[in-house]
């Protein structure tokens, strides 16, 4: 066989591994609970921070404003 031969078979070899590797950790049960608890939490997550973003935005500027007015009511520092 020439090269392109050998690399065509072990092209397909890799392929054929790789799908042997992806149906197996399908299949596998093990960890699958906790791959579905993470994606469940992260989606709750998000869901809570898209209902409540208005109240989040709102808060975080009242605090933002009160930060910044309390800095530029602030004296100039004076030198010892």
């Amino acid at each position: 066989m020439n090269v392109l031969d050998n690399m065509a078979v072990g092209a397909q070899v890799y392929m054929w591994k790789c799908k042997e590797k992806i149906k197996d950790f399908f299949e596998e049960e093990h960890g699958v609970s906790n791959v579905v608890a993470t994606v469940v939490l992260v989606l709750v997550v998000v869901l809570l921070i898209a209902a409540f973003w208005g109240s989040l935005k709102d808060f975080m500027e009242t605090v933002w404003s009160r930060i910044t007015g309390k800095v530029a009511d602030m004296d100039e520092p004076t030198s010892f």
